[in-house]
């Protein structure tokens, strides 16, 4: 949540020439309504199906830039998804400038008393999850977008070149 993945997948779309796909945007589209409204009438549970569902629809594809929301990591399923479909990288930032960057937004997993709470309950809950999945981690708090962008396709050649 604010680490950047949807602003630094168009980055590394328009690097690699590869088709960025956001998870959100298909699971509002599989839903025809937006994230906020489907919280709202189904709750987070049929959310995280909605995205297993559309995650399990990426498998097999190539020349994909995927960006998912940052709750896809805490449904075990999920975990086991992410890394059929290609390496998993996992933005990092610290929990204040991740606070920082979603205060004003209307996402709904911060409709809380406490958003800013919120937000180190939830670094705390999924950090492991992402240490557990990703093949490796970029901490994004000092790095612009393109910074981080350009720093994810060095090791993903890094990466490459050593196989």
């Amino acid at each position: 949540m604010g680490s950047g993945k949807s602003s630094v997948g168009r980055i590394l779309s328009s690097l690699t020439g590869f088709a960025l796909v956001d998870t959100d945007t298909l699971v509002a589209q599989q839903a025809g309504q937006s994230i906020p409204a489907v919280f709202k009438q189904h709750g987070e549970e049929h959310f995280r199906s909605l995205e297993t569902e559309v995650l399990q629809s990426l498998v097999g594809r190539i020349g994909l830039i995927i960006a998912t929301g940052g709750g896809i990591i805490t449904v075990e399923q999920n975990r086991a998804i992410l890394p059929q479909i290609g390496p998993v990288v996992w933005l990092d930032a610290n929990p204040e400038l991740l606070y920082q960057r979603v205060k004003n937004s209307k996402r709904p997993l911060l409709r809380t008393h406490d958003p800013r709470r919120t937000v180190d309950e939830l670094y705390r809950a999924r950090e492991p999850l992402y240490r557990e999945t990703s093949n490796f981690r970029i901490d994004s708090t000092h790095l612009t977008h393109r910074q981080t962008a350009e720093a994810v396709l060095a090791h993903l050649q890094q990466q490459q070149a050593q196989q």
